[in-house]
């Protein structure tokens, strides 16, 4: 079978090399005689009608979909218009969105199927059904409609050993068009050091439960070998030209002894690249030898998840950070001299003006380089989600596109308070002359700079609203 795996482009900020896709791609094509295509709209900057071209131009037997939840918009269209081109072509919806709202996806006519969770094993054996043109009534993490009626599938059990899967499809996508995108920058971390860089997982689930985050990959850690991992980083540097190293997992140092396995194992094969880590370590899971191991290797930006410095939120949301000790690891990585970021995030349901203060107090009084403070967005299939429909609070208008602007208020803060609490965090952190220095002395200044300072501006200065969300129900059956 021919099949052409894509995702559209989208309000997304960046377009990161699509893991998922490339996940997927290498495994059908080790596991048959399947001809795979990939096109990332979303870093060629495509449009619906280029997307359908690139159908016309491959002449697949199947079209995949990757979509996360702020990309379902543009997802529904594209497969309304990909359907509505090529009516034979059997459309797959795969990713976070159909796994969290896989009635909505399904009640688009235009996608026959949508894949539940880890879409390896079940993206396979859906192929192979489609390929045999014996379609049975069941398959595990594959839903899709029989005479009309959504069929819910049975759970795909979570694959235990990652090293089963082949190492992603590098060589499907041209890194090249990543490292010099003019449409979109394509790091998940903007201050990055070289522009030569290429995210990677080195594990899948996390323990923790906190109520605001997705459960795509389950409540437990499963890695790939260090030895998967530490391949994988050659062959990046070696043949693709990387120099630096993005690890995007959910929960990377969750285990000590195994970080210093992982440091140990990139100093012995001398990979001497820069090392990131945008995605939010904990730093109540640090010491301050693991600290310096990653120093060791080239780290030079780290970015911790906070969200909260009150310690009854940190509870209500099961986040459950030690503050203290994460203040502890903040200070002693910056004084390591790592460019130390962090993630924090207003409104949590019933929080009230001075727990939003807390938070503020806590990010400004640390010697962190940069910090983020973002709106609560209740996201389809979490906890947040659920409090926000118990309490009728309106969420089918929510922007997932960012998180600058209240989406449905769960606080007992009004919403043009919690907007200007944001902006005087952003004041009161960035306005401080000792800051700005540790800043310019650890902190690679960002390659989009002048594109960053604009949006800056229009979310602090102008202040904009939530655009009103496109609306999908013409997608919808």
């Amino acid at each position: 079978m021919k099949i052409l795996l894509l995702r559209p482009d989208s309000e997304v900020y960046t377009s990161t090399p699509p893991l998922g896709i490339l996940s997927l791609a290498a495994y059908f094509r080790q596991h048959g005689s399947h001809e795979i295509a990939i096109f990332d709209g979303r870093a060629q900057g495509a449009t619906i009608d280029q997307l359908v071209g690139r159908v016309a131009d491959e002449k697949p037997d199947v079209v995949g979909i990757s979509l996360f939840a702020m990309e379902r918009i543009e997802g529904h269209e594209a497969a309304h218009e990909i359907k509505k081109a090529f009516p034979g072509i059997p459309i797959i919806c795969g990713g976070a969105y159909p796994t969290t709202e896989v009635e909505e996806t399904l009640q688009n006519p235009s996608i026959d199927f949508a894949v539940v969770g880890e879409g390896e094993i079940s993206g396979l054996a859906l192929l192979k059904a489609l390929e045999d043109e014996s379609l049975p009534e069941s398959i595990p993490g594959v839903a899709w409609r029989n005479q009309g009626k959504i069929i819910e599938p049975e759970k795909q059990p979570f694959i235990e050993n990652l090293d089963q899967l082949p190492q992603p499809a590098w060589d499907m996508v041209d890194l090249d068009q990543y490292f010099y995108n003019k449409h979109k920058p394509a790091p998940m971390n903007l201050y990055q050091k070289d522009k030569r860089s290429a995210p990677i997982i080195c594990s899948r689930g996390c323990p923790y439960h906190c109520v605001y985050c997705h459960n795509l990959f389950g409540k437990r850690v499963r890695r790939h070998s260090i030895d998967y991992i530490v391949e994988q980083i050659a062959y990046l540097h070696e043949h693709k030209g990387v120099e630096e190293i993005e690890i995007v997992d959910d929960i990377f140092n969750i285990d000590v002894e195994w970080t210093k396995s992982f440091t140990n194992a990139v100093i012995e094969r001398k990979l001497k690249l820069n090392f990131s880590f945008p995605n939010g370590l904990r730093a109540d899971r640090m010491t301050e030898e693991i600290v310096d191991a990653l120093v060791d290797i080239g780290t030079y930006r780290i970015v911790y998840a906070i969200e909260s410095g009150s310690p009854r939120v940190q509870k209500a949301i099961r986040k459950n950070v030690n503050l203290e000790k994460a203040r502890k690891y903040l200070n002693y990585t910056t004084k390591k001299g790592v460019s130390v970021g962090s993630f924090f995030i207003l409104g949590f349901l019933d929080e009230t003006e001075e727990e939003m203060r807390q938070t503020i107090d806590f990010a400004c009084t640390t010697k962190i380089s940069t910090a983020s403070f973002f709106i609560l967005t209740p996201f389809p299939g979490t906890e947040t989600y659920q409090q926000a429909l118990e309490r009728n609070i309106q969420v089918d208008k929510a922007n997932y596109t960012h998180y600058y602007a209240v989406s449905a208020n769960l606080s007992k803060v009004p919403d043009d308070k919690v907007v200007r609490l944001r902006t005087q965090a952003y004041a009161r952190f960035y306005l401080n002359p000792f800051r700005l220095a540790r800043l310019f002395r650890t902190t690679p200044i960002p390659r989009y700079f002048w594109r960053t300072l604009w949006t800056a501006f229009l979310y602090f200065i102008i202040r904009p609203k939530n655009k009103p969300k496109r609306d999908i129900e013409e997608f919808l059956g």
